[in-house]
């Protein structure tokens, strides 16, 4: 009972979003059904894919016609399956697969964990590997400060002494000729500031100033950004200050279009904020 539909663009659609991640369950099962298959008994896995998955694309099936449900499982119907249903489903599963992959290599998960003995270290331990493939944040930031070519800025609204020497060893391992810190001098970032300027300016680093006035208040930031020209950047919660508590940070990395859509906002930034001179 194949053959009697195609594929059209509409029904590729229906099928790869109502699939979702299940295509290649979806795949199996066609396949299945294919080869003469007439009944899926509840609970069973095929093709490698568990018997959560092919139920959820059994119950797409069966709201296709192309299965009917009852307390035994699900039974095929007359209802004819559209020719090489499972060899499409298996080129969805594919490009899905394609797609996950450059997702990955555009935007990935970055963490500074507490220096052991850690609680929440050893809490993502307990979930699996997928912890060893995190980014560590100083790590990240050391890598878009050498990947520079033409600019690198750091986005901070707190700084605290041992947090600006660190900003400072990014800015030493960066060749780029314009290099940016973007802070907001108010309370303690001012006194820490204000006494590193010399040396940052020595440096040969830009000291900006985003806290401008607006009403009867103030705009600024609270952002905390890492960026290397218009392609690689960190944004997430660390701040250029290092505490004696043990802090937990996350942020991404990003790369492509998204670092360019950061580095628009910081440009746009760099050019409203006023420069910090040597006091």
């Amino acid at each position: 009972m194949t053959g009697g539909l195609t594929i059209g663009a509409g029904m590729a659609r229906s099928l790869v979003q109502g699939l979702g991640d299940d295509c290649g369950a979806g795949a199996a099962l066609a396949a299945r059904l294919e080869t003469g298959m007439v009944t899926i008994a509840p609970g069973i896995g095929i093709g490698g894919f568990g018997p959560a998955s092919i139920g959820r694309a059994a119950s797409d099936f069966t709201a296709r016609h192309w299965l009917v449900q009852d307390e035994m499982g699900w039974r095929r119907t007359p209802e004819a399956l559209p020719a090489g249903l499972a060899a499409f489903l298996a080129g969805a599963e594919a490009m899905r697969a394609y797609n996950s992959s450059r997702i990955d290599k555009i935007a990935s998960a970055v963490v500074t964990l507490p220096d052991e003995p850690s609680t929440i270290a050893r809490a993502l331990r307990a979930h699996g590997p997928i912890h060893a493939s995190l980014g560590r944040t100083e790590e990240v930031l050391g890598g878009i400060a050498r990947a520079a070519i033409t600019s690198f800025t750091v986005m901070s609204p707190f700084v605290n002494y041992e947090g600006a020497r660190f900003a400072m060893q990014l800015f030493e391992q960066c060749n780029a000729p314009r290099r940016t810190l973007i802070t907001r001098r108010a309370g303690p970032t001012k006194a820490t500031v204000d006494m590193l300027m010399p040396t940052l300016d020595a440096m040969g680093v830009r000291v900006l100033n985003y806290i401008l006035p607006a009403g009867d208040g103030y705009e600024t930031f609270h952002a905390k950004v890492a960026i290397a020209d218009a392609d690689h950047a960190y944004v997430g919660s660390a701040n250029m200050t290092k505490y004696a508590r043990h802090s937990m940070e996350l942020g991404v990395f990003l790369t492509g279009r998204q670092a360019r859509a950061v580095a628009s906002i910081v440009r746009a930034i760099e050019d409203i904020s006023p420069a910090i001179g040597v006091r």
